[in-house]
């Protein structure tokens, strides 16, 4: 079953009420699955999530593995490098009312994978104040599956050169602003960034030509840490929580038909100050995702290089 078919049943099963073209719904499509992957997870470590964008009835599962890693320097610039690879999938929702006859549902969906590599440059005006800017070029392959429910990620890997697929680059762009104190021990802190993707992108049908995108999100988040509550030979655990609020504009925001959501989490970290020394702190991280028109969560778990 080609993409050709799936985009055709999508359209006319699940889309028709809008009258919207073959050319418009593929590319709401196309764009909700990459963008999303981009946008939507921004943890520091393997993260894995779930969101369903009831504006459009979509869902989406996503999964990620980003790193960055900051050079030393008793300057008051340093660089840092960032990547990631990631995965994702977006199908109709089953809790909208789908004719029989549609193709694009849990067991037959839309697929991407994601890998990136950029960096930066942070400049340390005080202790207390940073700004960062960098680049990253991420290289994305997406198409159409059939499988089954109880399918597990090797699977999906093992499909990635056997459906025709589609190649996209994009170009983020990203620039912080960050605030981080210490008071009496806890670490309070603000931050704002902008990130910027603009996407190019290649159907293989005739239906279709390329397309250039363009996406970006907005993020103010503040949060708080605190003092060492449990110590165990040099190594302690802390806490942290945190709200931010997004800001989205371009085809993203066309795609899933809301302009703003909000995430709330909690973070534990177990510093490990003398071993191992690869690693500064491991954590484990959760948060949800709302919205008018989104609701999702997100669940990381990964180590800190440098930080």
């Amino acid at each position: 079953m080609t993409i050709r078919f799936l985009i055709f049943f999508f359209t006319m099963s699940a889309f028709c009420v809008h009258a919207e073209t073959v050319e418009e719904i593929a590319e709401k499509a196309h764009l909700a699955n990459i963008n999303t992957l981009l946008i939507f997870t921004s943890q520091d470590g393997l993260s894995s999530g779930r969101y369903n964008f009831t504006n459009v009835g979509v869902d989406m599962e996503v999964y990620k593995l980003p790193f960055t890693y900051h050079f030393e320097s008793e300057k008051a610039l340093n660089y840092f490098l960032i990547g990631n690879v990631g995965y994702s999938r977006v199908f109709i929702s089953q809790e909208i009312d789908i004719p029989p006859s549609s193709r694009l549902n849990y067991d037959n969906h839309l697929r991407t994978y994601t890998a990136g590599l950029g960096g930066g440059v942070r400049y340390k005006l005080t202790e207390d104040i940073h700004f960062s800017g960098g680049a990253q070029l991420i290289y994305s392959r997406s198409g159409a599956s059939v499988k089954q429910p109880d399918d597990e990620i090797g699977d999906a890997i093992e499909d990635f050169f056997e459906q025709d697929y589609n190649d996209n680059i994009s170009y983020e762009l990203l620039a912080i602003a960050e605030y981080k104190p210490v008071i009496n021990n806890f670490k309070p802190y603000a931050a704002i960034s902008y990130r910027l993707y603009e996407t190019k992108s290649t159907f293989k049908f005739d239906e279709l030509l390329s397309f250039d995108t363009e996406s970006s999100v907005s993020r103010l988040a503040v949060g708080i840490e605190t003092p060492g509550l449990l110590h165990y030979h040099g190594n302690y655990l802390t806490l942290e929580g945190y709200v931010n609020g997004n800001y989205l504009s371009g085809a993203v925001e066309k795609s899933v038909k809301f302009n703003s959501f909000s995430t709330a989490g909690a973070v534990v970290y177990w510093y490990t100050p003398g071993a191992p020394q690869w690693a500064g702190r491991f954590f484990f991280e959760a948060s949800t995702v709302q919205s008018d028109g989104l609701d999702g969560y997100n669940i990381g778990v990964g180590f800190t290089a440098d930080f």
